[in-house]
């Protein structure tokens, strides 16, 4: 059994390795096109990293294909970087899906498997698809950003005044930050769904 979050990859890789570079050198940066209505932060879509790089891979004989994978209660994507040669390098990487209120189990593993499919994408071929919230230079720059508590207090003040019954929202106890955003996702879709 293969280790998770491990590469693999084909015996040599000095062809794909010589395309992959040849492909980032001439890749075109990502357009951000989406904002996370939770975080503010923007970020490049699934379809927008997959765009941008599709052509550029082609010319250089690379593909991509990923596969959605299952094991216990992890949810995860198998990546494979392909070359025209036959050399390939694979990556895997699994979570477990949050408790996502007002999604069935199949639309949370839904979600999950479009968000790590993203990742994944733009890691393999060393895309820049989201704003770099971590750096020190940008938090220099920048007024001092809500924690994801903050937010989703306010957030809840949102929905209750487009008519949201909040106590459904509560966040529980010891809910992690990815937790907290999760929910945060899903009741800005009821607020919005409420707005029309």
């Amino acid at each position: 059994m293969e280790k998770e979050n491990e590469m693999n990859k084909s015996p040599s890789i000095t062809k794909l390795a010589e395309a992959l570079a040849k492909a980032q050198a001439e890749m075109p940066v990502v357009k951000f096109n989406a904002q996370n209505p939770f975080l503010k932060n923007r970020y490049a879509d699934l379809g927008a990293v997959i765009a941008t790089s599709r052509a550029v891979l082609a010319r250089h004989g690379l593909s991509i294909s990923q596969f959605p994978t299952s094991e216990g209660d992890k949810i995860g994507i198998t990546t494979v970087l392909m070359h025209a040669t036959g050399e390939w390098m694979e990556s895997n990487i699994s979570i477990v899906p949050t408790d996502s209120k007002g999604l069935s189990y199949a639309q949370a593993a839904g979600v999950v498997i479009s968000y790590l499919r993203r990742y994944a994408w733009a890691s393999v071929l060393g895309l820049y698809a989201d704003e770099d919230t971590d750096g020190h230079t940008v938090m220099a720059k920048q007024p001092k950003k809500q924690t994801v508590n903050e937010r989703y207090t306010e957030l809840l003040k949102e929905a209750e005044a487009a008519g949201v019954d909040v106590k459904a929202w509560q966040l529980p106890e010891n809910c992690t930050d990815n937790e907290v955003i999760e929910l945060g996702k899903n009741l800005h879709a009821e607020v919005e769904k409420r707005k029309k």
